[in-house]
């Protein structure tokens, strides 16, 4: 507890001078997320604003936690209560660390739990934060230039009146920002300073040149321009689990060995021993080996298909005992590998089309993250993981009853590595005789978590331009958006209910809430420019990288490439900008009546 108040207090005094704010209301976190902690008592400080952020709730039926979730949706590293059960949020604390007795007031909407007293707040801190004072100005990253004149309101809510406007430099807004406590900042019209936690919902890309005025205190820099920002982001200033976290999955080498021991009964069930290192079978007349689990293959995450068992029942002659073998096929956590990229295995298939269109649809939400993570010039083989992908679903339609094993004999993923088939020795433990009825199936469908195959129509729509010849079906480079389209984590899906697929692991996709299907696509449009710029002006910069129809690449030429890579590099970066600049205009204004309705559409 000291240190968390050494905390508090030492954000007390980091932010000198005035805000200015414009807030940003955003819903509460209504997902399960680290308590905040409690850092004591605060005491405001004379013509100070203790914490800048006032929740719209009202405190009539205010308590801690509801308080505490509004402060986690808005991203504020801060929650504190006053007076009854006023709630305020806030990324430092203004105020002073007074005795515990000076909040005694009781919370409106619960009067066990305390809600500071006049003047004096109940502050709880979000744990998931790295410290202000452990970061720099220096991780605030350049984003480029950005609206900020939106009628729904400032791209960044706090405008900070403690710099001065008239020698304010981007080193300046940054320092007050960071003091702060702020992941983004921004500078505009030469001499005004914004900082914020949260990007307007109505805050776009602009072209760099509309960012044309310079600082006031440095004629070298540019500090926006009229309703333009030049926004700057530190993700070091984030939460590390922000509303709706996902933790990563533990790998079998982190928990300790469990041996799974399987019975040779018709209806076996699975027994858990305890723990331990490994597996000593004993038999009456035969020795067996001693089997270890193993310790270093990761758990697959959610998005791979189930593990398959079978077990095979060992004969013996004793009668005391006899020896089972359970063979488990865990796949790959790496099928198909482009360079630094690889991707999640694929649903298993076997005589259903429906489930093979549900693994080519697996395949085609990851092509845009093998773009993004494989790296130059590796991205280049990103091409064939997508031609791969339209294989998959040329077989599905060709061979309805196929199997996902007779497919990868015939096409076999690239660089990848194979399932891992683990097999344990067990001595069957000594059950009761089972009855030989068959036993009851209940129809009640199982939980779902996570839906594997969301529909791949993307909301975001490709721009069609005749002078440079790029149009739906024909992006430049052949580089199509980023899919935008349903959750497919149903935790997620009621407040997030559409996901950026960039990431193989569907759990690190970004989502986007119902009023922000504009934001989604604005983000793809820029992936899409980036990677744009990073696998087709580089493939255009050097001939050896320009597919020829005799080329590594052979006949996919005529399939995606649609007439050859020709242009310079210039040329190159003047297409992927102009497809940029019209993808935004496009999807400024995003249609999804009637879109992602319900889970798993």
């Amino acid at each position: 507890m000291a240190s968390l108040k050494a905390v508090a207090a030492f954000a007390a005094v980091t932010l000198v001078g005035r805000v200015t704010a414009t807030e940003v209301f955003l819903p509460p976190c209504l997902d399960p997320f680290q308590p905040f902690v409690y850092s004591g008592c605060f005491s405001e400080a004379s013509g100070t604003q203790i914490l800048p952020y006032r929740s719209p709730a009202t405190p009539d039926d205010m308590t801690i936690e509801k308080c505490v979730a509004e402060c986690k949706g808005n991203g504020y590293r801060y929650a504190g209560l006053v007076y009854y059960g006023v709630c305020y949020c806030g990324q430092t604390v203004k105020g002073d660390l007074t005795e515990e007795s000076e909040c005694s007031f009781p919370c409106k909407g619960d009067d066990t739990q305390i809600c500071g007293a006049n003047g004096k707040f109940s502050i709880y801190q979000d744990p998931t934060f790295i410290p202000v004072d452990e970061t720099t100005i220096a991780d605030y990253d350049p984003l480029g230039c950005w609206t900020d004149n939106s009628p729904q309101g400032r791209a960044l809510s706090y405008r900070q009146d403690s710099v001065d406007g008239a020698t304010m430099t981007t080193e300046s807004c940054l320092q007050a920002c960071h003091a702060g406590g702020f992941p983004f900042a921004g500078t505009e019209y030469g001499g005004e300073c914004y900082c914020g936690v949260v990007i307007g919902n109505d805050t776009y890309s602009a072209p760099a040149s509309e960012c044309n005025m310079a600082c006031n205190g440095n004629s070298d820099e540019k500090c926006g321009g009229p309703g333009r920002l030049n926004l700057y982001a530190a993700d070091e200033l984030l939460s590390l689990q922000p509303c709706g976290y996902e933790p990563p999955v533990v790998s079998s080498s982190e928990l300790p060995p469990v041996s799974t021991v399987t019975t040779e009964s018709s209806t076996s069930t699975p027994v858990v021993e305890e723990p331990t290192t490994t597996t000593t079978v004993e038999e009456s007349t035969t020795s067996t080996p001693v089997v270890e689990e193993p310790t270093t293959t990761s758990t697959p995450p959610p998005t791979l298909p189930p593990t398959t068992s079978t077990t095979a029942p060992v004969s013996t002659t004793s009668t005391t005992s006899s020896v089972c073998v359970t063979t488990t096929v865990i796949p790959p956590k790496c099928e198909y590998k482009c360079g630094k990229w690889c991707s999640s295995p694929i649903p298993d298939w076997d005589n259903d089309a429906k489930s093979c269109k549900a693994a080519w649809t697996s395949c085609l939400l990851q092509v845009a993250s093998c773009f993004k993570g494989a790296g130059f010039p590796q991205s280049l083989e990103c091409f064939n993981f997508g031609q791969w992908c339209a294989d998959v679903d040329d077989y599905c339609v060709k061979t309805p009853k196929g199997k996902k094993h007779d497919f990868f004999g015939k096409k076999p993923p690239k660089g990848g590595n194979p399932g891992t088939t683990v097999t344990v020795t067990t001595a069957c433990p000594t059950v009761a005789p089972t009855s030989t009825k068959p036993a009851t199936t209940s129809t009640k469908p199982a939980t779902t978590t996570i839906c594997p195959t969301p529909a791949p129509t993307n909301i975001c729509k490709q721009p069609t331009n005749n002078h440079y010849g790029y149009k739906p079906g024909k992006p430049v480079g052949g580089i199509e958006l980023p899919v935008v389209t349903c959750n497919d984590l149903v935790s997620d899906w009621p407040s997030y209910p559409f996901k950026r697929y960039s990431d193989p692991d569907t759990r690190k996709c970004k989502k986007y809430s119902r009023s922000t299907p504009n934001t989604a696509c604005q983000d793809a449009c820029k992936e899409q420019y980036e990677d744009c710029l990073d696998v087709y002006a580089e493939g255009c910069r050097n001939n050896k990288f320009r597919p020829r129809q005799d080329s590594y690449f052979g006949q996919m030429e005529k399939r995606t490439f649609w007439g050859g890579w020709t242009d310079s590099f210039n040329g190159a970066k003047d297409k992927c900008k102009a497809q940029y600049n019209d993808c935004l205009a496009l999807n400024r204004s995003v249609d999804v009546k009637g879109k992602c309705g319900k889970f798993c559409e």
